[in-house]
């Protein structure tokens, strides 16, 4: 078969717009597969880690408070009687307690997959090469989310928001128990089914939470979060 070429009229050589055209048309190309090849790497890292929190954070999450309530109570018999002080005090511990365990942003890992494992994991998939793959901008994003929960200021946002969270819980059981049988005392044993009845019920409608609602329009937290987006730049 023999190969046209499209040639110009006048001097009979090939049409260099035509020709350049082409080129043209081809650097496009590349650069559509370029941008697809990157979408579809976001992509795979983002379906990764969709399921995380579902399948590794939360059982994750709940075994380390189990761990911690059972150092905390330790000792302890179903027959003990607490009262508002004592219950106070207890759910305390076992925040500072859960807290402790591991490295001082340990509970990290319970929201979002390690960036080495979520990268090489992303890598594997995506290239046969050896050599380092630039960040995508799935991990700049998890990089940047990772910075924000392990500074300082979000530190003193999240224990301002456990210790709201304590006293809404403290009022929401003085008012399953009773206040007056609360501050008397209950035993152990009649207080854990209630505690258990009234974790179902702040499950139900995760979306009306009041929890939430009050944490989320504290006035700290509501400034944090206006001046971390105020400093982030447009995409």
């Amino acid at each position: 078969m023999v190969k046209r070429t499209k040639q110009c009229g006048i001097c009979g050589k090939l049409d260099h717009g035509h020709q350049l055209a082409i080129q043209v048309g081809d650097v496009e190309n590349e650069m559509v597969d370029e941008a697809d090849l990157i979408d579809r790497d976001d992509e795979q890292q983002f379906l990764a880690s969709a399921d995380y929190l579902t399948n590794v954070g939360l059982p994750a999450l709940i075994s380390s408070f189990e761990t911690a309530t059972s150092e905390v109570l330790k000792g302890k018999q179903l027959k003990d009687f607490f009262n508002t002080t004592v219950l106070h005090d207890t759910i305390l511990q076992i925040l500072d307690s859960f807290l402790s365990m591991g490295s001082p942003h340990h509970w990290m890992g319970f929201l979002m997959p390690e960036h080495s494992k979520l990268y090489n994991s992303a890598a594997t998939s995506s290239s046969d090469s050896t050599e380092p793959l630039p960040a995508s901008k799935f991990e700049q994003l998890m990089l940047e989310a990772r910075a924000v929960l392990s500074s300082s200021e979000f530190e003193n946002i999240l224990d301002m928001s456990l210790k709201t969270a304590v006293d809404l819980m403290m009022e929401d059981i003085g008012v399953l128990c009773g206040e007056t049988n609360l501050k008397v005392g209950i035993p152990l044993a009649k207080l854990l089914p209630r505690l258990a009845h009234m974790s179902r019920i702040l499950l139900e409608e995760p979306n009306r939470d009041r929890y939430i609602q009050i944490v989320q329009d504290m006035p700290e937290v509501e400034m944090f979060f206006t001046l971390l987006y105020a400093s982030t730049p447009a995409s």
